[in-house]
């Protein structure tokens, strides 16, 4: 039996980008009558809207478009998750990825034999080189840091289905009802931690991650990379931090909290942008009732102990490559450079 699917796409300035990535989903292996699509545009100035009214008119599938505010991924992946069916699925997909036509059915596949699952991906793999992972799921450090497992191995790692603590939101099929429930995407993260920060969510819910090699997205962020945008570095530090503050249990707050401060200060006495690295911490520091507001929802809802639903942390406290301001880490094929950062913007 087949499900009815929305896929969701957010957008800001990528026309040239749109008809690849619903050209791949019209082209997926599942009846045709079963897919929507709605591009979510955070009010691109490009030919945006002209795009998705021709393609609705050429392509077998349900096109919609609706245009809103510029407020980044994290409101528009929220307005597409409010339009699907409320028992069904609903499949977050960037507008630079292409995914294979295998990927629903391979995603599908896990979600109905696991009535567990909340979330399944599977192998991101880069665009100029698709022999190379961009990640198979993501995880944690016990500090907080996250990062997408996986990243620049051989796509031959990602060979059997895996339980993770997160997936990228480049691509993923999500079970509308319990992300609902949990509070979808956290709208005060405009960018960066989304991602984790619903992992951890529904896993103190008892949900699961899943990643299964048989859906493959293929992500096409070029292989030249620059500097991270100042706003992208400011959104990494304030997210991650209220994560934590949001998820982790009474007792992990009472060392976390003194050691993810110590260390965000000190990595904002170290590293530039230094100004905007602190202002990140100092924003928690103001923001510090409303993430305690938005603590009590989520605790209210916990229905599992802290080590078992975070059982999939790492226990190393940092990534194995670090960032070190970069928009990407530098993996095979991947030159540094000087590209602007765009993710700012959308």
């Amino acid at each position: 039996m087949t499900e009815p699917i929305l896929f969701v796409i957010p957008t800001f300035n990528r026309a040239q980008d749109l008809p690849r990535t619903i050209g791949a989903i019209a082209a997926q292996d599942w009846p045709k009558d079963e897919l929507g699509v709605l591009v979510v545009d955070n009010s691109s100035t490009d030919n945006t809207e002209a795009v998705i009214a021709d393609l609705a008119t050429r392509l077998p599938i349900r096109i919609t478009y609706i245009r809103k505010a510029p407020e980044g991924p994290s409101i528009a992946r929220n307005v597409g998750l409010s339009k699907a069916a409320a028992d069904g699925f609903c499949a977050f997909v960037d507008s630079d990825v292409e995914l294979d036509p295998a990927w629903t059915r391979a995603t599908m596949a896990a979600m109905q034999a696991d009535p567990t699952l909340a979330l399944v991906g599977g192998q991101v793999v880069f665009g100029h080189n698709r022999a190379i992972l961009n990640c198979y799921g993501g995880t944690l450090s016990p500090l907080g840091l996250g990062w997408d497992l996986e990243e620049g191995s051989p796509v031959s790692v990602a060979d059997a289905p895996r339980d993770v603590l997160w997936l990228n939101a480049s691509a993923f099929l999500a079970r509308t009802a319990p992300v609902r429930a949990t509070g979808g995407f956290d709208e005060r993260f405009f960018y960066a931690y989304e991602e984790p920060d619903l992992g951890l969510r529904l896993a103190l819910e008892g949900w699961g991650c899943r990643v299964v090699p048989g859906a493959i997205a293929i992500h096409h962020v070029g292989s030249d990379i620059g500097r991270s945008h100042p706003d992208f570095v400011f959104h990494h530090i304030k997210n991650r931090l209220r994560m934590g503050l949001k998820c982790f249990s009474a007792g992990k707050l009472a060392w976390w909290v003194p050691v993810a401060f110590a260390h965000a200060l000190l990595d904002a006495t170290l590293h530039k942008p230094r100004r905007t690295r602190l202002r990140g911490l100092v924003w928690n520091l103001r923001n510090l009732p409303d993430a305690l507001r938005a603590r009590a929802a989520v605790q209210a809802r916990r229905r599992v102990p802290h080590a078992v639903a975070f059982r999939l942390m790492e226990s190393r406290w940092f990534p194995p490559t670090r960032l070190a301001g970069l928009r990407r880490r530098p993996v095979d094929g991947i030159a540094v450079g000087n590209i602007a950062d765009d993710r700012a913007a959308r």
